[in-house]
């Protein structure tokens, strides 16, 4: 190994560890934020000032006002909560159902195989946000049945994780070990595969709830969004439509907070592969 190499590998360690920190601290204060709103602004989201109507950003009102005189800044921070149940209960939604059938799957005969991947790979072969449209046009579009639709939209790509991972771990020779010792198939899935399949499956999460985020503010800015009285960064975006060119920081404001919301889970996503895979850790190094 080369001096250089080694000089690298330190600054290389330094910066992923950085960046961790700060990836817990931007976690830190959105649990925050989701928990106590209050903290973040002393407006009421709700509130009608028919005097303070489309202010540009000022050091009262820091992303300005939107339509009827509420503090964007405020909107956006109380929106937070409704977006994480949306994302997060999407993600566990896909967990709940995904898991269970893609170990049962990945050790099951071929016909009951077959049948539950073939269930799945038909689904994702359909357009993601078409067929996000026609759920919500059939069920609804509360936050509950938004959860759900999505939810059910994430179930293949989890299915499909944990199958392919069961049908590799159990060629492994621990898993040949633990049954030549008599582990029967339930302790199997539950002490050794589920277990070692844990890391693709936490590095998926994060990039399903970015993914959860986007679908949502899409869905929202086609109209298809959550009913008000309550809202998320994407009925906050889909209400700027009508201001793109008298107030364009209102826009502006929900577009960057949905794209930087996505983009940190994505992040988190890569940083949690690199921990899991000692491979890729090695190719860093």
């Amino acid at each position: 190994m080369s001096a250089s190499t080694d000089l690298r590998r330190p600054r290389l360690l330094q910066r992923l560890g950085t960046a961790r920190v700060l990836m817990l601290g931007v976690a830190a204060i959105a649990l925050l934020m989701v928990a106590f709103p209050g903290l973040f602004t002393p407006y009421d989201p709700a509130a009608v000032d028919p005097r303070a109507i489309l202010e540009s950003p000022s050091w009262a009102h820091p992303l300005g006002t939107d339509e009827a005189g509420a503090d964007i800044w405020a909107r956006l921070v109380y929106a937070t909560r409704l977006e994480a149940l949306i994302a997060g209960g999407s993600v566990l939604i896909a967990l709940v159902i995904g898991v269970p059938t893609g170990l049962i799957a990945g050790t099951s005969r071929r016909f009951v195989d077959w049948s539950l991947s073939s269930t799945a790979s038909a689904t994702l072969a359909f357009p993601l946000i078409l067929f996000a449209i026609l759920m919500v046009a059939s069920f609804g579009s509360s936050p509950w049945s938004l959860t759900l639709i999505i939810g059910f939209l994430f179930l293949p790509r989890v299915f499909l994780l944990l199958r392919a991972q069961t049908k590799a771990l159990r060629e492994r020779e621990f898993i040949t070990a633990a049954r030549v010792v008599g582990v029967g198939s339930a302790r199997m899935l539950g002490r050794h595969i589920l277990p070692n399949a844990a890391g693709p499956l936490a590095t998926l999460v994060p990039q399903l709830m970015a993914e959860a985020v986007l679908i949502e503010a899409g869905l929202s800015y086609l109209g298809l969004g959550v009913p008000l009285p309550e809202a998320t960064w994407g009925t906050i975006l889909e209400n700027s439509k009508a201001y793109y060119v008298t107030a364009p920081y209102y826009a502006i404001a929900a577009g960057l907070t949905i794209t930087l919301a996505a983009a940190a889970l994505m992040f988190a996503g890569e940083l949690v592969a690199e921990s899991s895979n000692p491979m890729r850790r090695r190719r860093a190094a």
